[in-house]
């Protein structure tokens, strides 16, 4: 009995992940366009194991939603 709980543990989980991710990922689709969910479920084993990336993930993004740099004034003469 218990080595069938742990067969049933062993395989239930990647099987429980799988259904989120594709849950996920076809409950954030628009339209035609399909939004990948790994990034998301990823992100967080990038943060306990890799705080680097993690990190640097974080610097890209607010970096992305900075404005754009006001253009340099004209020199006057």
């Amino acid at each position: 009995m218990d080595i069938l709980l742990a067969a049933a543990a062993v395989l239930g989980f990647p099987a429980l992940m799988a259904g989120v991710w594709y849950w996920s990922s076809r409950r954030s689709s628009q339209g035609k366009v399909r939004r990948a969910a790994t990034g998301g479920m990823l992100g967080v084993a990038d943060e306990i194991f890799r705080p680097e990336t993690h990190q640097a993930v974080q610097i890209q993004r607010i970096q992305h939603e900075l404005p754009a740099p006001a253009p340099a004034p004209k020199p006057k003469r």
